[in-house]
């Protein structure tokens, strides 16, 4: 019986043993296998102090350096155009014409006054001349002599008089016309064939010389307290979206701050160019201060944080 119970337990052991060496194979056969990763590849570059101008970026709109309104100094119907909107006239061109009938009819009623103070005084002038002759040989009185006289100064003035009515006149009747008073691009006409314009009122087109442009933009006031603003600050002009500049240069900055837009007006001037059209929104960039012992950085590489700051 110790025998059988001996052999038992050498039974159980060897049982015992030989589940925990299959229990050891299975553990080692789903043991992972080791994977060897790549190095990440970073790039890198130095960041060193440097110095570097402050640009302000906005959005401003082109004028023609002498853009020019075209009004007509008489009133009347107009008649007739002349010119073909968009293109370019010359100075002196007829741009419009006004009706010139009325004007003709004031021109002939002056010529007409202008004629008959010429005759009048050219009775008064023989009378004048008769009366001092006269006088001498004392055939008349003083007062009739003085009458002479006065007569004949009174008729000198009403022909000078009758003269500028007639000059007037003449140049209702040019300015009946109206001509291009510059050189350059008309724009579209304003008014229609028919139309009732009046003098030194009515806008009739524009005429722009496009040859030299400006562009007029803002900045905000918030800018104002640290910007350093003079003429000689450089201004960059960029159009449809081009990351090559356009260089233009201050001619004017304004002295006073808009109340409603809280913006201060600047203006520059750009060289002939054939990318730019007069009316355009383009994006602009002017300097407005100089950065001193800064580290420049990608801005690829800024990430700004949830609670609004930044980092690298």
């Amino acid at each position: 019986l110790f025998a059988l119970t001996v052999m038992n337990k050498k039974s159980l052991l060897t049982l015992a043993l030989m589940a925990s060496f299959s229990v050891a194979l299975v553990g080692c056969g789903d043991k992972p296998k080791k994977v060897e990763r790549k190095p990440v590849a970073v790039a890198v570059m130095p960041a060193q102090v440097t110095d570097t101008y402050r640009w302000i970026e906005t959005y401003g709109q082109t004028e023609g350096a002498q853009e020019i309104e075209v009004r007509a100094q008489v009133g009347g119907i107009l008649r007739q155009l002349n010119f073909k909107e968009g293109s370019f006239v010359k100075k002196g061109d007829t741009l419009f014409e006004l009706e010139k009938e009325p004007y003709e009819a004031a021109l002939a009623q002056a010529k007409a006054q202008t004629a008959q103070a010429q005759t009048t005084l050219d009775q008064t002038l023989r009378d004048w001349r008769r009366a001092q002759k006269l006088i001498k040989a004392e055939a008349i009185s003083q007062q009739e002599f003085d009458k002479a006289k006065n007569d004949y100064l009174n008729a000198k003035s009403s022909l000078m008089s009758a003269k500028a009515k007639q000059t007037s006149a003449q140049l209702d009747l040019d300015r009946s016309r109206v001509p291009a008073p510059v050189d350059g691009v008309a724009g579209r006409a304003e008014v229609n064939v028919g139309s009732l314009v009046s003098a030194n009122s009515t806008l009739l087109t524009k005429i722009t010389q496009p040859d030299t442009l400006r562009v007029v933009f803002t900045i905000s006031d918030r800018y104002l307290q640290t910007a350093e603003l003079a003429l000689n600050n450089p201004v960059q002009i960029f159009v449809n979206g081009s990351k090559e500049p356009i260089e233009a240069k201050l001619d004017y900055i304004g002295q006073q701050v808009d109340a409603k837009q809280g913006a201060l007006r600047l203006r520059a001037e750009v060289p002939k160019t054939d990318k730019l059209w007069s009316g355009q929104y383009v994006e602009v960039r002017v300097m407005v201060g100089h950065l001193k012992n800064i580290f420049k950085v990608p801005q690829g590489v800024i990430r700004q944080r949830a609670d609004g700051t930044y980092s690298v």
